[in-house]
């Protein structure tokens, strides 16, 4: 029997399902990995997504780009780049009007027990790991930062409750990563490995199908001294307007960055896929 495209990436996972593409790649919220497994391919296929998003804060603006590709609902398999822009602050924290720091991302995540989506209160718990790679050397190891490479390990519990139209989630991270990586690994502070939490609560209304809004909060290490950093927060909306397309905005909150306080601003992103 031949075997089409078609019947390969069949599509056959619920609309929202899937997740968004995080700011590290894998699926889940914007700034917090989940338990999903991306794209939509139930256990007997493959489903991808392909993202870009743009996030502009107060002193910095951040691009990233990436895909993902999800193997019978079981495994997930993630990249990324960042490309994290400190315009006219570059010139005034010393390292060049303009600069621009390079973080690349590969991810792989798979999903241990349970359902995303199904009627029991099991969550969907998912263990992954994330390895990081900051391409500026010179400069993150200027400021204390011990590593351009390291890993990151979790684990994510994710559960849509139905009869409330609310999803939740709950992901504990061991991280070295200063700013998410963006300014390498570990400090004169720190030089180990910290347990962090990731926590997401979104509102399914169900007058709107495939409208998501809610709250995500993220803890990070302190690292350094020289460049001191905050927990992250944010509010978003996210509609799927179908299995191929759906679109994030969201207000973030991820306080200080190389010594900018109040870096707050409008987090954007595109993702498609099937």
């Amino acid at each position: 029997t031949e075997v089409s495209a078609f019947k390969i990436f069949d599509e056959k996972k619920a609309l929202g399902t899937a997740g968004l593409s995080s700011l590290e790649g894998a699926s889940g919220g914007g700034i917090a990995s989940w338990a999903t497994i991306g794209g939509y391919g139930s256990s007997k296929g493959l489903g991808t997504a392909f993202h870009y998003t743009y996030v502009n804060l107060s002193d910095y603006q951040n691009q990233n780009i990436g895909g993902i590709i999800g193997i019978k609902n079981r495994v997930e398999i993630s990249y990324t780049h960042n490309f994290f822009q400190t315009g006219g602050t570059g010139k005034k924290i010393g390292i060049g009007k303009g600069y621009q720091f390079d973080l690349d991302i590969v991810g792989i995540k798979a999903r241990i027990l349970g359902d995303l989506a199904d009627k029991s209160w099991i969550p969907q718990i998912a263990i992954g790991t994330m390895y990081k790679h900051n391409g500026d050397k010179n400069v993150v190891h200027s400021i204390g930062t011990k590593y351009t490479d390291s890993a990151d390990v979790y684990v994510a519990a994710t559960k849509i409750f139905p009869k409330v139209n609310i999803i939740f989630d709950a992901t504990l991270r061991i991280t070295k990563g200063n700013q998410w990586g963006i300014l390498g690994f570990a400090g004169d502070r720190h030089n180990h490995y910290s347990p962090e939490f990731e926590g997401s609560i979104g509102y399914l209304p169900p007058f709107i199908p495939g409208l998501v809004v809610g709250v995500e909060y993220r803890t990070n290490p302190k690292n350094q001294n020289s460049t001191p950093e905050s927990n992250w927060f944010d509010v978003y909306t996210t509609y799927f307007v179908n299995k191929h397309l759906n679109v994030t905005l969201a207000y973030v909150s991820l306080g200080t960055i190389a010594n900018y306080r109040d870096q707050t601003g409008v987090y954007a992103s595109l993702q498609t896929g099937f």
